[in-house]
């Protein structure tokens, strides 16, 4: 990500999230609506009443507190405070209980010694020293003294993975009851603390950044694992050009179609949290890009994605095996969601997914599924329904991807850029799917 002309670096990024709150700190995240966005802070930092509390981002400007959401565990120092709608907030965060064991983490917030310097915000460096019922004991790399800290209550947990900082938790003491021990070890809430909260006072989930809009995971769509790049390098700069005019033209942000369909882009029993892959959203990406050029349609809003409800879905499973053997699952999803002759589409992290194989017996799954309801187990196959399972066209994203670029990446570098690579991508889509 880049900002202003310059690269965004893990610093930056941990910054731009950075907030004060009163004479403590905080950290702002995402949240899923537009209505508003969340600073996650410690219960100790808060004004006695809500009206008093100050919320100021990096530069200084205000940000306007719209409410204060505190949980029922008196124990527990973490508090959410809603605030204004910040328009882009690049936050994503990791499970604390994945860390790995003296995982090296950075903590971020603005000690009071040093609010008036010219460099208010501070990063420490540090690693973890405990994980156990949520919360997260850390040490600082040379031990500062608690006033050195004072006034960071609140501040942010980051661990960093490729260049990147994922957010596990948030500060609000020290890890010892004992001022002559309260040396360089903190305390941090998990996250799961905080989703507590935001679950009790039925407000909007958090959300990792690129739910918020799709712009933010056009670099991950159409990756063609092909021989020779430059030969897809044209149709790659169409498909993205075209995707930005999707967006611009009223494409919904992913945690809208999250809400709405839930389980339903899932294939078979998952957790509820798998909705929220990556994979999955970058998968539905590319799904409504091709879809809107198999449609020759320029808008792909609300109205046109429920236009393809009854035609084609897209299926996620975080399962990477074979997804032919999953074929009973999908086909009762397509009964439940689908009308007749109704598209499929699979995706799922299997590597080198192919098409359904023409000699694959079909029939014999779809036997065992159209039996009447209620009948013995050698009761007739009701005929309407083997009709209606039959009428499906199933098939698997990266099988698609295989046939209808990288097996022809020699046609898309001999054919003019634009217009005619999308034409003759429209054409080899055609061929699989309608």
């Amino acid at each position: 990500m880049e900002k202003l002309g310059y690269k965004m670096t893990a610093s930056n990024l941990m910054a731009s999230n950075a907030v004060i709150v009163n004479e403590g700190s905080g950290v702002l995240v995402n949240a899923m609506t537009q209505d508003y966005s969340y600073v996650l802070t410690a219960k100790h930092v808060l004004a006695k009443s809500d009206s008093e509390n100050i919320v100021i981002n990096q530069f200084g400007n205000g940000l306007r507190v719209l409410a204060v959401l505190v949980g029922q565990e008196e124990h527990c120092d973490c508090a959410v405070i809603q605030i204004e709608y910040v328009p882009v907030v690049a936050q994503q965060s990791f499970p604390a209980i994945a860390l790995p064991n003296s995982a090296s983490l950075k903590f971020v917030g603005f000690p009071g010694t040093e609010r008036q310097s010219s460099t208010p915000l501070k990063i420490y460096d540090g690693h973890v020293t405990d994980v156990r019922d949520g919360l997260i004991s850390f040490t600082i790399e040379g031990s500062p003294a608690k006033t050195a800290i004072d006034g960071m209550s609140g501040g942010g947990m980051y661990y960093i993975v490729n260049e990147y900082p994922f957010l596990v938790g948030v500060e609000f003491g020290m890890d010892s009851i004992r001022q002559d021990l309260q040396y360089g070890r903190i305390q941090c809430q998990s996250l799961i603390s905080f989703e507590k909260i935001i679950n009790l006072n039925s407000a909007a989930p958090m959300v990792p950044a690129y739910l918020e809009c799709f712009s933010r995971l056009k670099e991950y769509i159409f990756n063609f694992n092909v021989i020779d790049k430059n030969r897809v390098l044209n149709l790659k700069s169409a498909l993205n050009i075209f995707a930005d005019e999707l967006i611009d033209q009223g494409m919904p942000p992913p945690f809208e179609l999250m809400s709405k369909y839930k389980t339903d882009l899932l294939v078979g029993p998952c957790q509820v949290d798998v909705v929220k892959n990556k994979d999955l959203w970058v998968a539905y990406f590319e799904f409504l890009i091709i879809c809107a050029i198999l449609d020759n349609v320029s808008i792909a809003n609300s109205s046109y994605i429920e236009s393809l409800e009854r035609r084609r879905r897209i299926l996620y499973t975080p399962d990477g095996s074979n997804w032919v053997g999953k074929l009973d699952l999908i086909l009762k999803v397509a009964r439940k969601l689908l009308d007749k002759n109704g598209i499929v589409i699979v995706a799922s992290p299997e590597h080198g997914a192919e098409l359904l194989p023409d000699n694959f017996e079909v029939d014999r799954v779809i036997r065992n599924i159209a039996r009447i309801a209620n009948s013995g187990p050698l009761a007739p196959i009701d005929q309407v329904e083997q009709e209606m399972y039959k009428s499906f066209v199933l098939t698997h994203l990266e099988g698609l991807r295989k046939k209808c670029v990288i097996n022809k990446e020699r046609v898309y570098a001999e054919v003019e850029a634009g217009l005619d690579q999308l034409q003759t991508f429209k054409e080899s889509f055609n061929e699989f799917i309608k």
